[in-house]
């Protein structure tokens, strides 16, 4: 990458960290007050109408995606014409898609009793949380079209900061609120609040970075530009009907066959995971605005070369995270609300290998949308999304919540995990992806090793209590690193990271 994209991903990097480090200890302080003061149905509860949202998404049908492609040349070239005439368009689509999650999510509402395996019938309202929840996610349209706009310029540190803000306004809004009045309603109410102040932020933001937004005078789209948005959005619908499918039906399968405290014990670990999964989605979401710069501008040569590299910091950091929370996850449950809460051991290595394969997928995916390659393969999705609900549905029969994450494993190394390589290979590179998949085969191999290693130590190291726990997380943050180090210290990627970690240390030093 050029300097200035390197410079503004590794800002965008920074604040994600920071931000990251905050919300997650907020989620665990509301998480916590949440057990303290509602059940565990009310806790599965909330991981159920939050898949539920997640299907109300597909209303989106990929527009964002697709849009975001198309802005980044006109950004890069200054073409501010061009932006406000896609940026009226979002508004416009947002806007529909908004009013459209409403109203199926109202329409939703008499069929709560199918998707809950007992219906809770201590629970008058019930109906009434669910349509809170829908409130929630259909505001969060209306503004937050402008956000693309701050991260396709490579600003994406100052949605990060608005976001850190808002996060811990909800978190002290809604612990108050717990507290005073034990309200479930209460406090889902505070987090539409939330949710449209943030949405606020975000759009006052965009119009001062780009105060052209406010102009009346905006020419149409040319056709051929229409044309191309259309085709990557009906491409995109594939996909967003894959991605919804695949990732938010877990909680909707595990509430038909296991019910809702499954969901609730569930979540807990699903907290820690989604937080992981979103500080690695919003590190290489930095990088995302520089990268479609970058397949612009630079050869093909160059470009392969920035992927390995970013292939290589997701496997290091997706590796030693997957260590962690194979060995650590157990103990750490134990600690923070009692080993009641806990799934079996089993159930948390799946855990652990559903993390590292689904994230290492993101690498190849994050080349082939900034290329703008949506079409290629827009039927992929569909047949992922199929063998999953297949899978899962016949595995939870087995195996409860680990059965579930195994379909979701199983589509995902079936289909996605290479086809989507293939697309960026054949339509992008022009070549075969084997040295690609060799290097994805060793990343896996050299993280199963470090993986049995530290979990061996940290059986060896078992206890009870703080001690043992902070012993176990020192095992997990050397020996992981220690490994990575010994087998690819000599390697390109390596000391092209080295380097940029020397140059940090240099300047602040």
């Amino acid at each position: 990458m050029s300097q200035s994209r390197t410079k503004n991903s590794i800002k965008n990097i920074n604040y994600s960290f920071v931000s990251y480090g905050i919300i997650l200890l907020l989620q665990f302080v509301n998480r916590t007050v949440f057990i303290q003061f509602l059940s565990s149905t009310y806790l599965g509860l909330n991981g159920l109408f939050s898949n539920v949202l997640r299907f109300l998404a597909l209303t989106e049908l990929g527009v964002g995606s697709a849009i975001n492609y198309a802005l980044y040349r006109p950004l890069a070239e200054g073409d501010t014409e061009f932006v406000k005439s896609m940026m009226r368009l979002y508004r416009k689509l947002y806007r529909l898609i908004g009013c459209t999650v409403l109203v199926l999510g109202g329409v939703l509402t008499p069929f709560l009793p199918f998707l809950i395996r007992d219906m809770p019938t201590d629970m008058p309202y019930i109906y009434l949380y669910y349509v809170l929840y829908v409130v929630d996610s259909g505001v969060s349209y209306f503004f937050t079209y402008k956000r693309s706009l701050i991260i396709c310029s490579q600003r994406e540190y100052i949605s990060t900061a608005v976001t850190t803000v808002s996060r811990i306004a909800l978190c002290v809004l809604q612990v108050v609120v717990l507290a005073v009045s034990r309200s479930f309603a209460a406090y889902l109410i505070a987090g539409i609040l939330v949710t449209v102040g943030e949405n606020v932020l975000i759009s006052v933001a965009a119009d001062r970075l780009f105060p052209y937004l406010k102009e009346k005078n905006v020419s149409a789209l040319p056709a051929q530009v229409s044309a191309d948005i259309k085709k990557n959005v009906f491409a995109m619908m594939f996909h967003k009907i894959g991605t919804v499918v695949v990732f938010s039906t877990d909680n909707l399968i595990i509430s038909k066959f296991a019910g809702l405290v499954a969901v609730g014990l569930y979540s807990n670990y699903t907290l820690v995971v989604d937080s992981l999964n979103r500080l690695m989605t919003k590190m290489f979401a930095a990088m995302t605005a520089s990268v479609g710069n970058l397949v612009l501008s630079d050869d093909k040569k160059y470009v392969e070369c920035v992927m390995y590299r970013v292939l290589f910091l997701n496997f290091w950091l997706r590796g030693v995270c997957a260590v962690a929370l194979l060995c650590l996850f157990q103990p750490f449950i134990t600690l923070w609300i009692g080993d009641h809460y806990c799934l079996s051991s089993f159930t948390v290595l799946v855990i652990a290998v559903n993390f590292y394969i689904g994230g290492m997928r993101s690498t190849a995916n994050i080349f082939k949308e900034a290329s703008g390659m949506f079409w290629y393969d827009r039927y992929k999705p569909i047949v992922e999304s199929v063998l999953n609900l297949v899978l899962s549905v016949w595995l939870v029969k087995q195996y409860g919540v680990a059965g579930v994450l195994l379909g979701t494993i199983g589509s995902t190394v079936l289909v996605p995990f290479w086809v989507e390589a293939y697309v960026l290979y054949k339509h992008y590179f022009s070549k075969g992806m084997a040295g690609y998949m060799a290097r994805q085969l060793l990343y896996a191999a050299v993280t199963c090793l470090a993986g049995g290693i530290c979990y061996f130590l940290c059986t060896w190291t078992a206890g009870s209590g703080v001690a043992a726990f902070l012993v176990q997380g020192v095992i997990c943050a050397v020996v992981p690193n220690a490994i990575f180090a010994a087998v690819f210290g000599r390697s390109q990627e390596f000391r092209y990271f080295w380097g940029l970690v020397r140059n940090m240390v240099k300047r602040t030093a």
